[in-house]
C-alpha cells in the first residue's frame, strides 16, 4: 500500500497511499510519429462509424422506417456513437496505453460488426423477399473489411518486423 519511493530519503510516511505519491512515473506519451498514426485511425474509426450510420439509415429508409426495420437505423447509429469514443480515446487520450486501448476496442468491434454482417447476409441470402437486405449486408461486411484495414494499417509493419 506504501508509496515505492517513500524511505529514509522521501518526506513522505511510509504508508503514504500510491495516488499521493510525487515520484510515481507519468505513463509515456506519445511520440510525434505515433500521435500522426493514431489520429490517422481515429479519423478511419470516425468515417467508418459515419459510413456506417448512413448504411443503417438507408436500409431502415428502403423500408419506409417500418418499427420492423428501424433496428438497422438504431446500430448504424450505435456504431457511429461506439466508434466516435473510439476515436476520441485515440486521439485525445495523449497515452500510448489508452492510444492502444481504443485501437483494440475500434478493431475488435469491427471484427465481431463483420462476422455479423456476414452471418445476416447468409440467412437473407436463402430467402428470396429478403434479397435487399442480403445487398445491404454484403456492403456492411465489405465497409467493415475495408474500416478494419484502415484501422489495423499501423500494426501490419509491427507484425512483420524482424527482431
Amino acid at each position: 500500500f506504501g508509496s515505492s519511493c517513500s524511505g529514509p530519503s522521501s518526506p513522505l510516511p511510509l504508508r503514504t497511499p500510491l495516488w499521493l505519491a510525487p515520484c510515481r512515473a507519468m505513463p509515456p506519451k506519445l511520440q510525434p510519429g505515433q500521435q500522426k498514426a493514431a489520429n490517422g485511425v481515429a479519423v478511419s474509426a470516425g468515417c467508418y462509424g459515419l459510413i456506417m450510420a448512413a448504411l443503417g439509415i438507408f436500409g431502415a429508409a428502403t423500408h419506409g422506417f417500418e418499427k420492423k426495420a428501424m433496428h438497422s437505423m438504431y446500430g448504424g447509429l450505435g456504431c457511429l456513437v461506439l466508434m466516435s469514443v473510439c476515436a476520441a480515446v485515440i486521439q485525445y487520450g495523449g497515452t500510448r496505453r489508452s492510444a492502444l486501448s481504443g485501437m483494440a476496442v475500434a478493431l475488435f468491434f469491427q471484427l465481431l460488426f463483420l462476422v455479423v454482417f456476414l452471418i445476416q447476409a447468409r440467412k437473407a441470402s436463402k430467402d428470396p423477399e429478403k434479397a435487399g437486405r442480403a445487398v445491404l449486408f454484403v456492403v456492411m461486411a465489405v465497409v467493415t473489411m475495408g474500416g478494419f484495414g484502415m484501422c489495423a494499417r499501423p500494426f501490419v509493419p509491427m507484425m512483420f518486423k524482424r527482431k
